[in-house]
């Protein structure tokens, strides 16, 4: 048999690889004696940063798992820019999705989870930024852009670059996130942490977490609590038979989801949100007709017969939280400049002004609105007597869209939520408990993003990227079976 001949290298090859030594040499030497006369914090910082880039280059989906931390803590650390305000949770996402860039430039893999979701999504991020001609200031339109080009970039990711395994995982630091903040919102309402505004009868705080306000707080626990009680729901067979085979992550997701589930409830209810209270009821609604498809006639019995004995089992409920929801339609119709305000209906006459400066911005401009991000800009051109403060957004989302981008931006809108929704619809229905459990995630996130974003706009404090996660979770990733398990990459 014969021999291969030895390959020696070329002298150019061997020049160039003295080269590519000497100047990695160089480079350590330098960066060695920087780290020998940087202060002690700033060497760390560099260190720490260093191996973070590493580690993201290597495995992107880590800076996933700390998006998921970051979004409810991010408001703790922000960065101003150029007239921007960017959180921890937006650094972290562009770190991780360039990582995520560059690797699949490297391995020429640049395959993503497909879904006409996102088709969607680009929409309205297209009528966004046609609405952008008629913006007073670039600065807060393309801030509101911006989101609607993170959004479709997360769920790509998450659809297709994150395995079953790895989607576990996520769910676990998203509940963690959600059991910390549900913690924080407990020890602020029986502690009284809070400013003063916030008491509630001169006994309570009401609960707000990191968001600064109750009502954002409201809506991340009310967007991520579908999730705890999704799993508790879909798993806990599984995780009682002792002969079940299940994986370390597997054995920590059940207690998680049925601990966090409580506590995010009871900080839900601490916070004093009518939107969320009513989100919790919607997104609720749509997971229990999911679970039981071929049962909705005794669903709809059920709810008849609750309205039915409502004078009976409404002692139980506290008066103050009928009252608040009984506040909320009481003003309807009425001649806001001619209310008597006070203490108690203040927050509702000033939604109500709110709602009238979104129509009256959709009635003059009904196609193109007034512009993406432009609503606290017009707003002092339409506000209502002693309402002058915009508040940043219309307190409902459907107006506030009409209000910027006119009837095709509610319209795209409308059809992203739709496409959503029959996305989750489907998966309902598959038989592994993984796949379901999330698709049941999704559905009451939806639910309660849209009967809360009747009150309130939930798009705010990077709540959307908690939704593109959820929603991305349900795309079927590349390495997959429709069992819902995992196939070797």
């Amino acid at each position: 048999m014969g021999s291969a001949p030895l390959a020696l290298p070329r002298p150019e090859g061997r020049l160039a690889a003295a080269l590519r030594a000497l100047l990695s040499l160089v480079a350590l030497l330098a960066l060695g004696a920087f780290m020998a006369r940087a202060p002690l914090t700033l060497a760390l910082l560099l260190a720490a940063g260093a191996t973070g880039a590493l580690l993201l280059l290597r495995y992107p989906t880590l800076g996933l798992y700390a998006l998921a931390i970051a979004v409810p803590f991010g408001p703790l650390f922000t960065l101003s820019l150029g007239g921007f305000t960017l959180s921890a949770a937006q650094l972290v996402l562009a770190a991780f999705l360039g990582a995520w860039a560059l690797q699949a430039l490297a391995w020429r893999d640049l395959r993503v989870g497909r879904s006409r979701l996102i088709w969607a999504a680009l929409g309205l991020a297209g009528i966004m930024a046609l609405s952008l001609l008629r913006a007073l200031a670039m600065a807060p339109a393309l801030a509101e852009l911006l989101k609607w080009i993170e959004f479709p970039l997360l769920f790509l990711y998450v659809g297709g670059r994150v395995s079953w395994g790895e989607r576990r995982w996520l769910a676990l630091f998203l509940l963690v996130g959600g059991l910390a903040q549900g913690l924080l919102g407990v020890y602020q309402f029986v502690a009284r942490v809070g400013p003063p505004g916030f008491l509630l009868s001169d006994r309570y705080m009401r609960a707000y977490g990191t968001f600064a306000q109750p009502n954002p707080y409201g809506g991340y626990l009310g967007l991520l609590l579908p999730l705890a009680y999704a799993y508790a729901l879909t798993h806990w067979r599984a995780w009682w038979r002792p002969t079940t085979p299940l994986a370390f992550v597997e054995r920590l997701l059940w207690p998680l989801s049925v601990v966090a589930g409580a506590v995010m409830a009871a900080a839900l209810a601490m916070s004093w949100s009518r939107g969320a209270l009513l989100g919790l009821v919607g997104g609720a609604g749509l997971v229990a007709l999911a679970l039981a498809r071929r049962a909705w006639p005794k669903l709809l019995a059920a709810a008849l017969l609750l309205l039915a004995t409502l004078p009976l089992w409404q002692p139980l409920v506290p008066g103050s939280y009928l009252a608040r929801l009984d506040d909320t339609t009481a003003y309807l119709g009425q001649d806001l400049a001619l209310v008597e305000i006070d203490d108690a209906n203040f927050a509702i006459i000033e939604r109500l002004a709110h709602w009238d400066a979104a129509w009256q911005m959709f009635s003059a401009h009904p196609w193109l609105g007034v512009g993406n991000g432009q609503y606290a800009v017009v707003y002092p051109q339409v506000a209502l007597p002693r309402w002058q403060d915009p508040l940043g957004h219309a307190h409902n989302y459907y107006l506030h869209t009409l209000a910027e981008t006119g009837l095709p931006g509610l319209a795209a809108y409308l059809i992203l939520l739709l496409s959503a929704l029959a996305l989750a619809w489907r998966r309902a229905r598959d038989a592994a408990p993984w796949p379901r459990a999330l698709a049941l995630a999704a559905l009451g996130m939806l639910g309660h993003l849209m009967v809360h974003g009747a009150v309130d706009n939930l798009y705010v404090q990077d709540l959307y990227l908690l939704a593109a996660m959820i929603l991305g979770m349900l795309v079927a990733p590349l390495t997959s079976t429709p069992s819902g398990r995992d196939e070797p990459r």
